[in-house]
């Protein structure tokens, strides 16, 4: 029963991805499984209108449940207008998208997002995932994560994403340390070609960690000489947050 239910929440968390629908191989070659109970934890997911079924193309989709789901269970966290203005404050005082993450196993997950009210066609992040190791928001987590669970993250493959993506785990514990003596971390285009940002972690009662909060943008707008003036920034915002997130 519990390797069933294992099974199930593998196939619905890679059914989250980018793509709109699956096909049964293509999960079952993704996540290792038997193609026969991938075919039955669908059916069963249909049966009870979680997921649905094309019958042309014979692949399946997260259903609008999901969306009922979401939007009741956002209700629960009446601190998210709170972050947002907060974050929204600190967008238009610097001029760039602002970002409120949480850990999410080894990803952060963007749980907020803003962009200053003068911009336009702002790209849509909030709910995405993305690496510990190569995003400001990320590494200002791990590098107050426990040294247990950053060695987890580390031992795993590290992707490279650009060509200053480190991918070195020695280099990045040198990252980490001069995050945690600085007191925020920099994505140096690490993440997506031409864009930086500056991030700082989120602590809230008992020093616990909740997240991390960024600033980001082109990088011709982010020279090193920025870096200390919006880490403070960011740093008045990360105290007002932590007094009011409950994650």
């Amino acid at each position: 029963m519990q390797k069933s239910l294992v099974k199930a929440l593998q196939i619905l968390a890679f059914m989250a991805g980018e793509k709109k629908d699956y096909g049964i191989s293509e999960i079952s070659d993704s996540l290792d499984l038997n193609k026969s109970n991938v075919h039955e934890i669908l059916n069963t997911f249909a049966a009870f209108g979680y997921v649905k079924r094309n019958d042309q193309t014979r692949h399946y989709s997260l259903s609008v449940r999901f969306l009922e789901m979401a939007h009741h269970i956002s209700g629960r966290y009446n601190f998210q207008e709170l972050v947002r203005d907060e974050l929204q404050s600190l967008s238009d005082d610097i001029g760039e998208g602002a970002f409120f993450g949480v850990p999410d196993g080894n990803n952060v997950m963007y749980f907020c997002a803003v962009q200053p009210k003068k911009a336009v066609n702002a790209k849509n992040v909030l709910g995405l995932t993305a690496p510990l190791t190569c995003t400001g928001v990320g590494k200002a987590i791990l590098a107050f994560l426990d040294r247990d669970r950053e060695e987890e993250v580390l031992s795993r493959p590290l992707v490279k994403f650009t060509e200053n993506t480190i991918t070195s785990p020695d280099e990045i514990r040198q990252e980490l340390h001069k995050i945690r003596e600085n007191g925020y971390s920099v994505d140096n285009m690490e993440h997506e070609y031409g864009i930086k940002c500056v991030a700082v972690p989120v602590f809230g009662l008992g020093h616990k960690l909740i997240g991390a909060i960024s600033v980001s943008g082109p990088s011709l707008r982010f020279p090193k000489t920025v870096y200390q003036k919006y880490a403070q920034r960011l740093q008045e915002t990360a105290i007002k947050l932590g007094n009011v997130v409950d994650l």
